[in-house]
């Protein structure tokens, strides 16, 4: 390792391995205080790291840092607060279609993102360990150590993958691409249903067919990109609930986890945002209101719902507010605080100028 690379790596401070593995270890950067995730990898995937580095892309951690140790690399990537899906099965057992099937949409909406790159990049070992669900129910894809770039010849050279979710052609039969990770999104889909892999029991219904139809032996046979398969997906939620599934990631903070005392907090403090925008409305005195005008209250009343529904919508990460503004990446903590009191600060304008033309024009009635 070049000198160089020792002092970037020597800002990072090792805290704990992560899933009892010594090659994965959380880290903290001893000037920022920010925890990350730092790898040593075979230089097998040195070239998919350094193609990841720095590049944007929807539910994958951000790497940060791909540094060469002779044989090695030691990534520096994003830590994503969550639950791998293997726990997530564990804690919840056998899952609903409608639930199944949205997870499985979710992955197949961060695989579009990599096979549609300009260097399409298949993940080639999709399995619960390495699909997390984050706090606001987003899913990332954590582990592209046996990643590779699509290439539309030849056969995989190099076995790699894990058994049961590993398609045939990564043993050597074929080249592996984009329907790879199809085969690997249908036992995922499967073991969600069922507990067990499509060769032990396979998931029956609409949505077992879409499993079958994913796990085909013959490449040719499944579907041909992943946006394919979450179409069909899509197609199966409907089938399922008759309408599309509404689910926990449109319900508002507090409500999504389901937890009993975090939905009575949330009760009662929507209640009581609603309760001070009533008063605005009405006026706290007859006086006021009269001498103040109808119109003045309604602009407060707009003004207060919309600097509170902005507020619980950033700080909860509603629908993925927050995370879309990319602060998460910026490394620096008294700059990220900074950042988001500024953009904070810039909602509570816009919440400002949406309610002043209804005050302006109470202002012209009252002349």
């Amino acid at each position: 390792m070049s000198p160089q690379d020792k002092c970037t790596l020597s800002f990072y401070r090792d805290l704990e391995p992560i899933a009892d593995s010594s090659k994965v270890v959380l880290v903290r950067h001893i000037e920022t205080g920010q925890v990350f995730v730092k790898k040593r990898l075979s230089a097998y995937c040195r070239d998919i790291y350094r193609y990841l580095l720095n590049k944007e892309f929807s539910g994958i951690p951000h790497v940060y840092e791909c540094l060469d140790d002779d044989d090695f690399i030691v990534v520096i990537e994003e830590y994503i607060a969550g639950q791998t899906l293997r726990r997530y099965m564990a804690e919840q057992g056998t899952l609903s279609e409608a639930r199944a099937t949205e997870i499985a949409g979710k992955i197949c909406l961060v695989l579009e993102g990599l096979h549609g790159a300009d260097r399409p990049v298949i993940c080639r070992d999709l399995k619960p360990e390495n699909v997390i669900l984050s706090a606001n129910d987003s899913v990332f894809l954590v582990d592209f150590d046996a990643a590779k770039f699509v290439r539309k010849e030849g056969i995989d050279t190099v076995l790699m993958g894990t058994p049961g979710y590993a398609a045939p052609e990564q043993f050597g039969f074929a080249a592996s691409d984009e329907r790879t990770d199809v085969y690997a999104i249908g036992v995922l889909l499967n073991e969600m249903l069922t507990g067990k892999l499509p060769i032990e029991q396979t998931a029956g219904g609409h949505v077992g067919r879409i499993v079958e139809q994913s796990t085909c032996i013959d490449p040719k046979e499944r579907y041909k990109t992943v946006k394919e398969l979450r179409k069909d997906l899509t197609g199966a939620l409907y089938a399922v609930n008759g309408r599309i599934d509404y689910s926990r990631r449109f319900l508002p903070p507090g409500f999504r986890s389901r937890v009993w005392w975090k939905m009575i907090f949330a009760i009662l403090g929507y209640s009581f945002a609603i309760f001070i925008a009533v008063m605005f409305f009405i006026g706290y005195e007859t006086d006021t209101k009269q001498s103040e005008g109808v119109l003045h209250g309604i602009a407060l009343g707009l003004f207060w719902l919309l600097v509170f529904g902005w507020t619980i919508a950033y700080l909860f990460d509603y629908l993925g507010t927050r995370t879309k503004f990319g602060v998460h990446k910026v490394k620096l903590l008294p700059v990220r605080v900074i950042i988001h009191f500024v953009i904070w600060f810039i909602g509570l304008f816009t919440a400002l100028l949406l309610a002043l033309p209804i005050d302006l024009l109470n202002d012209a009635l009252m002349k």
